[in-house]
């Protein structure tokens, strides 16, 4: 007698092809049924977000500044200025360099002030052969005339020797002082230049500085200055170091007496004028 078969199958053949053949058939319904489905819209991508435009608030008008103030000492008032000059032998590179720098001088006065005066005064060893009196130097055809005379005058000095140091330095601040001034006023300044390398007559001492500090306390807007030229070539000759030395004190005084600036030239002496001239 056979051994009955215990053994339990849960799949078979015929299961599994049973299982299959329902999944195909699944399979074919889906196929057949799929065109029916129902379809949707594609969704559009995204619009871009409009562009927001930030129209800036309009600028703040700026009131336009008022002008500024013209800077002190840029513009000049009316100037009245007489060089008194020495004119001897020792005296020669300086002479030169005022006949070369004088159109120089008035140019730079007509660029910065109103009006512009100028005179010149030569001295020698005791008279004063040459003066040029103030005359009107300032733009146009009247002030080029009398520029061209004023180069005349100072043209035709000529240097003149002698034998003693001290120079008649009282008789050229004389005449200086003695010429037709205008009145002086606030818009109106007046300057005396000394420009030379010795003291006046011992004699001649106080009533030079007398006449200087007359002369500038007239006014609040007149003053004299001095330039003083010491000849180097001859301070170390005996006796000359101490003339110069007195030469230079008194120059110091006349500047101090006439409310004005004491300089002592070193080669430059259109420099010192201009400094003079302008940044006073």
């Amino acid at each position: 007698m056979l051994r009955r078969n215990r053994e339990i199958v849960i799949f078979n053949l015929s299961a599994i092809d049973l299982f299959c053949s329902g999944m195909g058939a699944v399979m074919v319904l889906m196929v057949l049924l799929m065109p029916y489905y129902r379809k949707q819209a594609p969704v559009p991508p995204p619009r871009p977000a409009p562009e927001v435009v930030v129209t800036p608030p309009p600028a703040p008008v700026i009131p336009k500044p008022e002008p500024a103030p013209p800077e002190p000492g840029l513009k000049l008032r009316s100037t009245d200025v007489v060089f008194v000059m020495d004119a001897t032998m020792s005296m020669n590179e300086e002479l030169a360099a005022v006949r070369s720098s004088m159109v120089s001088i008035v140019q730079v006065l007509r660029r910065l002030s109103d009006g512009v005066n100028v005179g010149f005064v030569a001295y020698i060893d005791r008279a004063v052969p040459w003066a040029i009196p103030l005359s009107p130097v300032g733009r146009g055809a009247a002030g080029d005339a009398n520029l061209r005379r004023l180069l005349q005058g100072i043209a035709e000095v000529q240097l003149v020797g002698n034998e003693d140091w001290p120079e008649e330095v009282c008789g050229g601040l004389a005449k200086a002082a003695a010429m037709p001034w205008a009145r002086a006023t606030e818009d109106r300044r007046q300057i005396m230049v000394l420009i030379g390398d010795a003291r006046t007559h011992p004699e001649d001492h106080d009533r030079s500085l007398a006449i200087v500090r007359q002369w500038a306390s007239a006014s609040p807007n007149r003053s004299v200055h001095a330039v003083f030229t010491p000849p180097v070539d001859l301070a170390a000759q005996p006796g000359y170091k101490e003339e110069i030395g007195a030469s230079m004190v008194y120059f110091k005084e006349v500047a101090a007496a006439g409310k004005g600036q004491y300089f002592e030239d070193q080669g430059d002496l259109l420099g010192s004028i201009l400094d003079i001239l302008i940044v006073r």
